[in-house]
């Protein structure tokens, strides 16, 4: 399989992570992580991932009632109703055991439709709406979805530093939603470290 990564802007070269007593680069820390990246391209292509997508496509909500949601959904800092639902929903089980089973490397994941709205999150994102945020614009791309690789930086939701790794969810060659996985820095830090020459 052949993961096209996207280059977040002219000056990533410049970016710099500190790690330890060494920098890296955006590319470094891309190809520290590039098997896990693999990962996320593969699950979401999981049936169960691209059915729930296609499931809310097929909903063709409104973009007023998407941006009411998000409203709502930003007012309340707690686990609202509709929060668990999309948790609770098979996808959402499926995301959430994901989560759990490698809490040491993923800090959050969450799954979004073709206008960028939510089909479940674990944990909840501190917004229902992602369409209009570089995570979601970049990979989904118009339709011709891409894998988009975000800089370190804080998580709200998780409270970790993590990079976000945006790809992709397609039907039949089609992009119909995109999702997103962050990657903890912790983990970037530790693979680093055992891959340096001693």
């Amino acid at each position: 399989m052949i993961i096209k990564i996207l280059v977040i802007s002219g000056l990533l070269a410049f970016s710099i992570i500190s790690l330890g007593q060494e920098n890296l680069s955006q590319a470094q820390v891309q190809e520290v992580i590039k098997d896990k990246i693999g990962a996320v391209v593969k699950l979401g292509s999981h049936s169960l991932i691209v059915k729930a997508v296609m499931d809310q496509n097929a909903k063709n909500m409104s973009m007023e009632s998407i941006k009411k949601a998000d409203e709502e959904w930003k007012a309340s800092k707690g686990l609202t109703p509709f929060k668990i639902s999309l948790q609770k929903s098979p996808v959402g089980n499926f995301i959430k055991r994901k989560m759990r089973l490698n809490k040491s490397i993923y800090s959050e994941a969450f799954l979004t439709d073709n206008q960028g709205a939510n089909v479940t999150a674990f944990p909840a994102t501190s917004d229902y709406w992602q369409g209009d945020e570089s995570k979601w614009t970049e990979s989904f791309n118009n339709g011709d979805g891409k894998v988009y690789i975000g800089e370190v930086e804080l998580d709200e939701s998780s409270g970790s530093y993590a990079t976000q790794v945006s790809v992709p969810v397609k039907d039949q060659g089609n992009t119909i939603g995109v999702l997103v996985i962050g990657i903890k820095l912790s983990y970037i830090e530790a693979r680093k470290l055992k891959a340096a020459p001693e």
